[in-house]
């Protein structure tokens, strides 16, 4: 599900959330799914054995499966507005109620505004630690099995070869054609990829790319809003606060990273939360010397498997 689709809001929520996903585009593009806030995660580590091919009258072959669970909590994400009783008393020297409630919209449109662009950075940078969620570069970071840590089930190893190390400038089209080539064979990689997540500056050069190799293309999402594509793939334009343009690949601290993903409630990637966004409206009792507002997101990372998603690291333009 989508973020609307997984929240109940009545009209003043909705404007909110409409903010919230055109401040932070990549919150139109993930995937939701319901769960508690303490709540299991499974990863899909299935064991085989044999072959499914047999012979007529003969028993199927039985593969016994333990499942993994790994116990996780809901990361917290809250921000109140509360507006004095001297902004509402107003009403007495001839401030309308329509000027009061614009007054009290246009806190409440900044303040979702900050907490969009919060919570879409640390879908990417959240440390999993001191309240912050999982995010997606410290899931699988730039680097070898040693400098990984384990989340989520998956081994060090796992995640290693979840990143790819690209080691490419794209400021000439011979880099960029090898990495177009290397591109496609990391979304074949990652069936159904549905998302290639970039900052702002990979999005214009991928962009340019795409139009000069015809692999441009667009598309609209769930919620209507045009889309462009690499290779009928929808590209997804974060700010470099949320995927910076300063990582290093030892030598060089101006490498950026993109994010290949599969956004699927199960046996993907998705966000799981137990009640999308949540908007708490101020009282109607205008006697309340401050009056509070309040929106809250209570969201944590979840992936399932290790072809859903690919970290292409150390590109540089």
């Amino acid at each position: 599900m989508n973020i609307a689709q997984i929240s109940n809001l009545g009209s003043r929520g909705a404007s909110l959330l409409a903010l919230i996903i055109q401040v932070a585009p990549f919150l139109q593009a993930a995937e939701f799914r319901l769960d508690a806030s303490s709540h299991l995660v499974i990863k899909d580590s299935d064991t085989s054995t044999g072959t499914a091919a047999r012979q007529e009258g003969v028993d199927a072959q039985i593969d016994a499966q333990v499942p993994t669970t790994t116990a996780r909590s809901l990361a917290l994400y809250t921000r109140e507005v509360s507006i004095d009783e001297v902004r509402t008393l107003d009403r007495n020297v001839g401030i309308s109620p329509a000027g009061l409630k614009l007054f009290a919209d246009r806190r409440l449109t900044g303040l979702a505004g900050k907490l969009a662009i919060e919570v879409q950075n640390d879908c990417f940078i959240g440390l999993d630690a001191s309240n912050e969620m999982l995010g997606l570069g410290v899931f699988v970071k730039d680097a070898t099995s040693g400098g990984q840590t384990t989340k989520l089930g998956f081994t060090t190893t796992e995640q290693a070869a979840m990143n790819a190390q690209i080691s490419l400038q794209l400021n000439d089209t011979t880099n960029q054609n090898a990495f177009a080539e290397e591109l496609m064979k990391y979304i074949a990689a990652v069936p159904g990829a549905n998302a290639l997540v970039m900052n702002t500056n990979l999005y214009a050069r991928m962009s340019s790319i795409a139009w000069r190799i015809g692999a441009a293309g667009e598309t609209r999402n769930s919620f209507g809003q045009p889309v462009k594509t690499f290779n009928n793939v929808p590209m997804i334009a974060v700010p470099t606060t949320t995927i910076t343009q300063t990582e290093s690949d030892g030598s060089n601290n101006d490498c950026t990273s993109m994010y290949i993903l599969r956004f699927a409630e199960d046996q993907g990637v998705c966000f799981n939360t137990n009640s999308g966004f949540v908007f708490t409206d101020f009282p109607d009792n205008p006697e309340l010397p401050g009056q509070k507002a309040r929106m809250s997101m209570y969201l944590n990372l979840v992936v399932e498997r290790t072809d859903a998603m690919k970290r292409l690291s150390r590109i540089r333009l």
